[in-house]
């Protein structure tokens, strides 16, 4: 239907803090409550595709050692969230949902001003999910990466 229309309400919140010399925290929360509204009536009222999940949420926080003998020490962890997400919505076909996941993910390093080595997991919890924007991409299982870094 031509001049349809969408409409897309939300907040986006986030915060970083230091609350102490070598703590750093990260945490970010989006809402999106989207819907068609005056377009083809199997959309009407339907959260729009491609819109992606209606809530997100990230949290980071780690730590480094700013100094003594383990100075350049640091370890952190995080989270990602993400609800369920609508890929295919209308009253044809009915809906097609992809489940709210949690992503658990931690880094343990040792960095000074010439090199860095780290150890990081990501999806520590082996959570098998799926993202995608019209479309089903499964996501990657568990996996650890080791990197070294020179600074010149």
């Amino acid at each position: 239907v031509q001049n349809g229309e969408q409409r897309s309400k939300g907040i986006e919140v986030e915060l970083q803090a230091n609350p102490v010399p070598g703590f750093s925290v990260v945490a970010g929360y989006a809402y999106n409550d989207s819907r068609n509204e005056k377009t083809n009536p199997t959309l009407d009222g339907r959260r729009v595709v491609g819109s992606g999940p209606a809530h997100l949420g990230n949290a980071w926080a780690s730590y480094t050692q700013p100094s003594g003998k383990l100075a350049g020490f640091g370890i952190g962890m995080g989270v990602n969230y993400a609800s369920e997400n609508i890929v295919t919505n209308n009253s044809t076909t009915g809906q097609f949902i992809l489940p709210e996941y949690a992503i658990l993910n931690a880094t343990v390093f040792y960095q000074t001003k010439l090199f860095r080595i780290g150890l990081k997991g990501d999806n520590l919890a082996n959570t098998r999910y799926y993202k995608g924007w019209t479309t089903i991409e499964p996501q990657m299982p568990r996996r650890l990466l080791m990197t070294v870094s020179i600074g010149l």
